[in-house]
């Protein structure tokens, strides 16, 4: 088990290392790859990245505990992964194009002609807040999975995770993200498609027999709302189908966009796209029933997956799937620390520095920004303060609200000024933080809120002030 999960692990490590060789020195090398992805590349980096140790520890774990109400999560991932491709994707992909943006935030400040940086700095910053929460949730995952499978020290796990990721993203930049994230979604979809339905008609006795043993467990686990009724389950079934409403505005996945090597890349990879949702929360719920059923008296459930690994199946196979646990958590986290360190690095710098910097200049901050973001998220997951499902949902709604009705206003109409767009990033912040830290968080997810409001505030702001003057 342990050597077939060590060839994984050289094998990224190469591919991630040897990606140096294929960039050019400058930014649009580093951080974009010089926008040369193909379809299926942008669709399977795209997918694996946003898709994270959260589908095999968090979202297993969910629906370890909760049953199949998790599973409302499905056709709200369907909506958004369809608003992202199909109507947010192509004109982020022209516009970024033409006017050569790097990032989410150098997109805001070129749109809304903003020449003061205010929109750059805000948005940046954003990132960086949320990122390191959400980076910290992906080694918890890793730390979680070392424990459970080879009975390695959490801690310990989760260092050698952030460890590993620094050490091929620092020299590899953007494109070793891309192709580790390529060869390790690959390897995810495998483990997504044939654990189910190994466990559910090998292990298991069939569909019926699976059902009818977890329902014997406890009826309320293959209700809709989990025994939930009145506001209770309006909440529960709001949380769990708007949570997918927030792919739209995540700048990881929208940098996937911005390096497409063509529109023919955004279109066909739409197709990829919407496939991979389905089979990423359907496998994921299945996987905390299975779990129920096998494992029943869990203590922490998001450790359901890595114990059911670990105890049915033989070593070489358990390798492999260890490998697929670790594809994802690493798709991501290199993903976001790529993403964190541009905002720092690239972003914050050129907005606050009057400094010319050279390429070279430019690659080794990048690189010592990366590795103390790192490090940040190391310290962060150490203290081993929530469950990966609650911080990733609590990152990624926050990143949700701040960016994704800007994002949307901005793409399809002329009337959000800058002022407008950055009190709409700032309440979507705000609200997603304060909301968070209020008991009405057990009832409504804190992204409804922040979203609503983070709207109300770019469309009144943008009427009390100046006249929009944007860049077509």
């Amino acid at each position: 088990m342990i050597a077939t999960f060590i060839v994984y692990l050289v094998v990224v490590f190469v591919i991630g290392i040897s990606a140096e060789r294929y960039i050019s020195k400058g930014e649009e090398g580093y951080y974009l790859g010089d926008r040369n992805f193909g379809t299926w590349v942008t669709a399977i980096s795209a997918g694996a990245t946003d898709s994270s140790g959260w589908v095999f520890i968090g979202a297993a774990g969910a629906a370890y505990a909760a049953g199949a109400s998790t599973m409302w999560m499905l056709p709200g991932f369907i909506v958004g992964y369809f608003l992202n491709w199909f109507v947010v994707a192509p004109r982020l992909y022209q516009y970024g194009l033409k006017h050569n943006v790097l990032s989410l935030a150098d997109y805001f400040e070129k749109r809304f002609n903003d020449k003061t940086n205010l929109l750059k700095v805000i948005a940046s910053i954003i990132i960086v807040i949320f990122f390191v929460a959400y980076m910290a949730s992906q080694l918890s995952a890793a730390g979680k999975a070392f424990n459970a499978i080879i009975d390695f020290d959490f801690n310990a796990g989760l260092v050698l995770c952030a460890a590993f990721v620094l050490g091929y993203s620092v020299f590899g930049g953007y494109r070793s993200v891309m192709m580790t994230d390529f060869i390790q979604g690959l390897l995810m979809v495998g483990v997504l498609i044939v654990f189910p339905i190994y466990m559910i008609f090998f292990e298991l006795g069939g569909w019926s027999s699976f059902i009818q043993q977890v329902a014997s467990l406890d009826p309320l686990l293959m209700t809709s709302t989990a025994g939930a009724t009145g506001s209770a389950a309006i909440g529960l079934v709001l949380g769990y189908l708007l949570f997918g409403f927030g792919v739209p505005g995540q700048p990881h996945i929208s940098q996937r966009f911005l390096s497409a090597k063509d529109e023919k890349t955004i279109h066909n990879g739409s197709v990829i796209a919407m496939a991979w949702v389905i089979i990423m929360m359907v496998s994921s719920n299945l996987l905390g029933l299975i779990g129920r059923v096998m494992l029943p008296n869990l203590k922490d459930p998001e450790y359901v997956f890595p114990m059911l690994t670990e105890q049915y199946l033989s070593p070489v196979i358990a390798g492999v799937v260890i490998g697929g646990i670790f594809a994802a958590i690493q798709s991501t986290f290199s993903s976001q620390l790529m993403v964190a360190t541009q905002s720092v690095a690239s972003d914050l710098l050129k907005a606050f520095s009057k400094k010319s910097y050279t390429d070279r200049q430019l690659l080794v901050i990048s690189r010592w920004t990366m590795v103390v973001l790192g490090i940040l998220a190391t310290g962060i997951a150490l203290l081993n303060i929530e469950a990966v499902f609650n911080l990733v949902m609590y990152a990624w709604g926050g990143l949700a609200a701040s960016f994704g009705p800007l994002l949307f206003f901005s793409l399809y109409s002329n009337i959000v000024n800058k002022w407008g767009a950055a009190a709409g990033m700032i309440t979507g912040t705000l609200v997603t933080i304060i909301w968070k830290n209020t008991p009405y968080d057990t009832v409504v997810y804190e992204l409804i809120p922040a979203f609503i409001l983070s709207t109300i505030a770019i469309v009144l702001v943008s009427k009390l002030t100046k006249k929009p003057h944007l860049t077509q």
